[in-house]
């Protein structure tokens, strides 16, 4: 599969040890599992982070022929969160033949959107809890690690709280460097918070930019944001030197953070009038450089172009300014 545009031309990048995650390629979406770790190879990374595109022993073991081959890793996106909880126990089967080396688990999406009250919020608090619960024998008996994500779903302390009630070694954090701003948290404090119980993390920049009703929260090219990454570095490897690293660069538009709005609260009772000031703070620091990109309705051309650039320029940044190689 080429990579599209300038990569697919010229000659393959220098290798940066930083991942590079399914989510990078939008316009791509559908590709199986093999098609990933090749293109994730093209363009230039040690390793990528997405689904089993098939559950068969057959495949599984070609993903890791693929996988050894090139001198990769892979993170296998498995939530144990769903109804048919014996698929997620196939897929850990699965992902251990396939040389995985860890999974990654979001338990929810956003929450300011998904609950309309702060029940809602709790029964889906439950279910995400005993599935966990059950998921934790199966982890360990695989003796692969499961990354639970902060996915604009707990808070920091949700999220430790959560972690905490576990001894398990194969029981952690996913650590997405850039989405807890989307719930009034610094990103720093949640990555140091999280840090001790990294399994892999989302590498990624933000931009940040107010609307009427609260902010936009966009991805970027790294580097050209305003995260701090030789900070978040340090922090992520301070506990775990060797935590896998996985850009996710989404190319698509920003995100809409109703922050001001009464839904957005519903089912946040704990947050403070000074979370809230301290986000908006943080907004108005880091005004954007330049116009805020939307993708939405672009041709499928435009946006292949637009991601081959972005994940390109952000895995250059990777090794030449963060020294990932």
């Amino acid at each position: 599969m080429a990579a599209g545009g300038a990569l697919a031309a010229g000659a393959a990048p220098r290798r940066t040890t930083l991942g590079a995650a399914s989510d990078c390629f939008p316009s791509r979406r559908g590709m199986s599992t093999i098609e990933l770790v090749e293109l994730a190879a093209q363009f230039g990374s040690s390793g990528t982070q997405g689904a089993l595109t098939s559950l068969e022993a057959d495949f599984a073991r070609r993903v890791r022929a693929r996988l050894d081959e090139l001198g990769m890793f892979l993170v296998v996106s498995a939530s144990p969160v769903q109804k048919d909880f014996s698929r997620f126990v196939q897929t850990v089967k699965m992902a251990k033949e396939a040389g995985a080396v860890a999974l990654r688990a979001a338990t929810g999406g956003r929450r300011y959107e998904d609950f309309n009250t702060l029940a809602e919020r709790q029964a889906h608090v439950d279910r995400v809890l005993k599935a966990i619960r059950e998921a934790v024998p199966v982890v360990e008996a695989a003796r692969i690690p499961l990354g639970i994500e902060n996915h604009k779903d707990f808070t920091l302390e949700e999220h430790v709280k959560l972690l905490r009630g576990y001894s398990s070694e194969y029981l952690g954090a996913c650590i997405d460097t850039g989405n807890n701003i989307s719930i009034l948290e610094d990103p720093i404090e949640v990555v140091e918070g999280l840090a001790p119980f990294g399994v892999s993390s989302h590498l990624k920049d933000a931009v940040l930019e107010e609307y009427a009703e609260g902010f936009l929260l966009g991805d970027i090219v790294l580097g050209d944001g305003m995260m701090d990454l030789k900070r978040v570095l340090a922090a992520l490897r301070k506990h775990r030197p060797g935590i896998y690293l996985t850009l996710e660069m989404i190319t698509r538009d920003p995100l809409r953070i109703p922050c001001l709005t009464d839904k957005y609260w519903a089912t946040f009772p704990e947050k403070r009038g000074i979370d809230l000031a301290r986000t908006l703070r943080l907004v108005r620091a880091n005004k954007p450089k330049a116009p805020l990109i939307k993708v939405s309705g672009a041709p499928p051309e435009a946006l292949r172009r637009m991601e081959t650039e972005n994940v390109t320029r952000s895995l250059a940044y990777a090794r030449e300014s963060l020294g990932l190689v």
